[in-house]
C-alpha cells in the first residue's frame, strides 16, 4: 500500500502534470490560430474576385503558379487573372506595416486594376490612398516586367512612405529581388568635397560594391563614401527614414556624417548635422565597429529637438554597416544567449531580498522588510515594471518564454512557480508582488478593519476563480479581449497603462486601507493561478487546488476542440 506521503506527491504531480497540459492545449491551439488567420488572408475569395470583374462566376489557380487565379463567367469564358502581392511584398513596409494588394490582369498579362485588400500601415496613410484613386491607375496598362523594374510613381501627398512601399510591393511580386530606395539622388562630387577637398571623382570600390572610392586628378585614392539608403529605408524618424552620406578616411574609420535627405520637417531635419557631440558618437570608428555598435549599451542619445530622427540616423548607420559587413548581427547564432542589463541586475537583487525576508531571519527585521517593499513597489514595479500577470501569462503559454529579452521576467516566473512546488511558500505574492506591498501599507491606514460576512466571503472568493476561467477563454481565442485591462498590474507600467487596469488599481488599494489585502483574496487571478502550484505535505485528501486544476483542465479541453 502507497504510504500518505507517496498519495501526496502523487496528486500533487498530477495538478502539476494538468496544468502543464494546459499550456500545451493553449500553445497549439495558439498555433492552430496563426496558421487558420494565414491562410484566410492568403485566400482571395469569389466575391473579391467579383469586385474587379464584374461577371466572375468561379476562380481556379493555375497550374504553374498557384498564386494566380484564372477568372471565368458563368460560360467559362476566361476573363483575366487574379494575384495578391502577400507574401513577396511584406517586406516593403510603409509608415509602419506592409500593404497587401489586390491586382487584376487581363488575359496578356497587363495589369488591369490594383486594389488595397489589407495594410499593417497606419489608417490616416492607408485612406488618403484609397482616397487618391490617380495614384493606383498608374499601374494599369502596365505590363509585369515594367512595374517589376521599378516606376517612377507619383506619391500621395502626406504619404509618401505608403505610396513607395506600395511600389515596391508590386515590385518585389512581380520579380523584382530588392526594394527600391526611398532617396533616388546619387551622391554628388560637390558633397564630397566638404569632407575630401581635393576630391576629383567617383568610382565604384574595389572593396565592397555599396561603396565608392573618392579619388583626386590624380587618381590617388582620398577614401570612400557611401549612404544609408536603400538599407535604412524602413528604419523610420519622426515622419520616415533618413538618408546619411558616410565618409571614411583612407584608413577605413568614419571622418564624417551628414543627412543628405529625408521626410522630416524643417528646420528639424538639420539639427543632427549641428549637433558635433551626437556627430562625435560614430566618428572615428571602422565600418565593422560601425556594424557591431549597441546603441543602448553606449547610451546614444537622440539630437535634442530631433531626437526621432537623429535616433533613426544612428540606427540607419549601424544597420547600413551591418548590410556593408556582409554579417547577420541579429541572428540567433550572433546574439547573446540572454540579453541582459542594468536594470536586469537591480531587479535580480529586489528578488533576493525577497528570497531573503522569506526564508532568512532577515524577514524578521522590520526595517529589512520596508526597504524591501519600498524597493518592489518604487523600482520592481514603477521604473521597471516587473510584474507577472494573466495578460504576460497568456502571450508566454500562446507564443512561448521570451528568455533573451525578458530575463528578469522568465526568472521571476520560475521563482513564483519553483517555490511553492517546492516549498508551499506562496513566495511571489507575499514577498515579490508590488501591488501586494502597495496593499500591506494601506491595510495600516484604517485601524478597525471591516469585516466581510463568512457567506459574502465565501462567494467573493469565487471570482478570481471566474476571471481565471475568462482569461483561459481568451486564451483559446474564443473571445477578444486586452487581458491587461483584468488586472491592476499594468497600471505600474504607467507610461501605456490603460484606464481599465488603473480604475481597478486604485479600487483596489483603497479596499484594502478597510479590508486587509482585499485585492488579493477577492479579485486577483494571477494569485490564484500561481497557488495552484503550491505543494502542501500536510494535503491529506483532495484540496481546492486540486479540483480548480482538473476543473480548468477540463474547461481547455472544451474550448480546445470547440
Amino acid at each position: 500500500m502507497p504510504s500518505h506521503r507517496q498519495k501526496c506527491n502523487l496528486r500533487h504531480l498530477c495538478r502539476f502534470a494538468a496544468l502543464a497540459l494546459i499550456v500545451w492545449l493553449v500553445n497549439r491551439s495558439h498555433q492552430q490560430y496563426l496558421k487558420e488567420v494565414a491562410a484566410q488572408e492568403r485566400t482571395i475569395e469569389l466575391t473579391e474576385a467579383q469586385q474587379l470583374f464584374e461577371n466572375a462566376h468561379s476562380t481556379k489557380p493555375l497550374p504553374n503558379d498557384p498564386e494566380v487565379l484564372e477568372v471565368k463567367d458563368e460560360e467559362g469564358t476566361v476573363l483575366g487573372k487574379l494575384t495578391q502581392t502577400s507574401p513577396q511584398g511584406d517586406a516593403s513596409i510603409g509608415f509602419s506595416g506592409p500593404t497587401n494588394l489586390l491586382v487584376a490582369l487581363d488575359e496578356s498579362g497587363l495589369v488591369q486594376q490594383v486594389s488595397i485588400r489589407s495594410s499593417g500601415d497606419t489608417v490616416d496613410h492607408v485612406d488618403a490612398i484609397v482616397e487618391e484613386p490617380a495614384f493606383l491607375r498608374q499601374f494599369v496598362g502596365k505590363s509585369q516586367e515594367e512595374i517589376a523594374k521599378g516606376m517612377d510613381v507619383d506619391a500621395v501627398s502626406g504619404a509618401t512612405l505608403t505610396s513607395l512601399a506600395i511600389a515596391d510591393a508590386l515590385a518585389l511580386r512581380f520579380g523584382a529581388k530588392s526594394k527600391a530606395s526611398r532617396f533616388p539622388e546619387s551622391i554628388t562630387i560637390e558633397e564630397v568635397t566638404a569632407y575630401f577637398s581635393t576630391a576629383s571623382t567617383l568610382v565604384p570600390s574595389k572593396t565592397h560594391p555599396s561603396l565608392q572610392d573618392v579619388l583626386d586628378a590624380e587618381g590617388t585614392l582620398l577614401g570612400q563614401v557611401g549612404r544609408t539608403s536603400p538599407y535604412a529605408d524602413q528604419v523610420i524618424g519622426y515622419q520616415g527614414p533618413v538618408d546619411t552620406l558616410l565618409a571614411i578616411g583612407p584608413d577605413g574609420k568614419l571622418i564624417a556624417m551628414k543627412a543628405r535627405s529625408s521626410f522630416e520637417n524643417q528646420p528639424y531635419a538639420d539639427y543632427p548635422n549641428d549637433d558635433a557631440y551626437f556627430a562625435s558618437l560614430f566618428q572615428g570608428r571602422t565600418v565593422p565597429e560601425l556594424a557591431k555598435m549597441d546603441l543602448v549599451a553606449e547610451e546614444v542619445e537622440g539630437v535634442s529637438g530631433a531626437t526621432m530622427t537623429s535616433m533613426a540616423m544612428a540606427e540607419g548607420i549601424v544597420k547600413t554597416a551591418d548590410a556593408w559587413e556582409g554579417v547577420r548581427t541579429k541572428t540567433e547564432e550572433s546574439k547573446p544567449l540572454v540579453n541582459w542589463k542594468l536594470r536586469d541586475t537591480g531587479s535580480l537583487v529586489v528578488i533576493l531580498l525577497g528570497g531573503m525576508v522569506a526564508f532568512t531571519r532577515f524577514g524578521k527585521h522590520k526595517k529589512f522588510r520596508l526597504v524591501h517593499q519600498i524597493l518592489l513597489v518604487g523600482y520592481l514595479g514603477l521604473i521597471n515594471g516587473d510584474v507577472l500577470s494573466q495578460a504576460m501569462f497568456a502571450g508566454w503559454m500562446q507564443s512561448g518564454i521570451p528568455w533573451q529579452r525578458a530575463p528578469v521576467l522568465a526568472l521571476l516566473t520560475l521563482a513564483a512557480l519553483l517555490v511553492p512546488m517546492a516549498t508551499g511558500k506562496p513566495f511571489y505574492c507575499h514577498q515579490l508582488c508590488p501591488h501586494g506591498a502597495a496593499q500591506q501599507w494601506m491595510s495600516k491606514i484604517w485601524k478597525s478593519p471591516v469585516q466581510i460576512p463568512a457567506r459574502l466571503s465565501k462567494i467573493l472568493e469565487y471570482l478570481p476563480v471566474a476571471l481565471l476561467g475568462f482569461v483561459l477563454v481568451v486564451a483559446f481565442h474564443k473571445l477578444k479581449f486586452p487581458l491587461a485591462a483584468l488586472e491592476p498590474f499594468d497600471a505600474y507600467i504607467w507610461e501605456v497603462a490603460g484606464v481599465a487596469t488603473i480604475t481597478i488599481a486604485i479600487v483596489g488599494l483603497i479596499a484594502s486601507a478597510f479590508v486587509p489585502m482585499a485585492y488579493c483574496r477577492y479579485g486577483c487571478p494571477t494569485g490564484l493561478f500561481l497557488k495552484l502550484f503550491e505543494y502542501r505535505r500536510n494535503d491529506k485528501t483532495w484540496s481546492r487546488r486540486d479540483y480548480l486544476a482538473f476543473g480548468f483542465l477540463g474547461l481547455s479541453l472544451i474550448l480546445y476542440n470547440l
